[in-house]
């Protein structure tokens, strides 16, 4: 099985592999050739162990919180730049996309007499740069699939306010873990014309980085998921 750290390695070789092979016919247009730009707008779904974070009381040492941001909005623009072909094309795929998730969580301990409250918020930034196969047929579907290295960055915050309800002392204070990580994404989807230069479609993205927060202490040696988009295009 490859490593998160060989993947974006062999599909980097493919992106260069393709573009040294056969440059003249690649890169030879007899017209500037239009990109097909999409704004995509869905969902994502991350392994639940590597975007689940605890939180332990500094008052009493043993109440717990676990709080699981594994699911979250995700948006952002992709585009599609083709090196050759008309019904059938090869070419360029990249996309910069962004989720975000925040979440309260109250808990009690120390006997029902501690109250603790948890704000918390997590987003991602992922960058990726492929190679797509795109088919037309009937002038309106198009289909395709891509591949391709991707960069991803994390940022978790929370504030945590715990009181106790006997003594009415209260304790607040607030953390924050960053992180980055490499590794390699797929997609597929189509799109449909339904006025002039206007399309609108579904895909679905799967990726897998070597992206480990420290306080999510279940978290395997990376964090994976799949994202599912409605996207609306039109070629520039």
């Amino acid at each position: 099985m490859l490593s998160t750290q060989t993947l974006p390695k062999i599909s980097l070789l493919l992106i260069i592999l393709a573009g040294c092979l056969t440059p003249n016919q690649l890169f030879a247009f007899e017209a500037p050739t239009p990109t097909f730009v999409q704004a995509l707008v869905g969902a994502a779904q991350f392994s639940e162990d590597d975007l689940t974070f605890a939180e332990t009381s500094t008052t009493d040492g043993t109440t717990t919180s676990n709080n699981d941001l594994s699911s979250m909005p995700y948006l952002g623009m992709a585009f599609q730049h083709p090196f050759k072909g008309k019904n059938t094309q090869i070419g360029l795929d990249g996309s910069f996309l962004f989720g975000w998730r925040s979440k309260d969580t109250k808990v009690r301990g120390g006997s029902g007499h501690l109250a603790v409250s948890i704000d918390s918020s997590l987003w991602l930034i992922d960058l990726s740069m492929g190679l797509f196969v795109k088919h037309t047929f009937n002038n309106r579907w198009r289909t395709y699939v891509a591949a391709g290295p991707v960069m991803m960055f994390g940022d978790y915050s929370e504030d945590t306010d715990e009181e106790d309800l006997e003594t009415s002392e209260r304790e607040k204070y607030d953390k924050s873990d960053s992180a980055f990580g490499v590794g390699a994404y797929a997609r597929g989807g189509f799109d449909y014309l339904f006025g002039d230069n206007a399309y609108v479609g579904v895909c679905v993205r799967g990726l897998k980085t070597n992206l480990e927060f420290d306080d999510a202490p279940e978290a395997s040696s990376g964090l994976s998921g799949a994202q599912g988009f409605i996207t609306f295009s039109r070629h520039f």
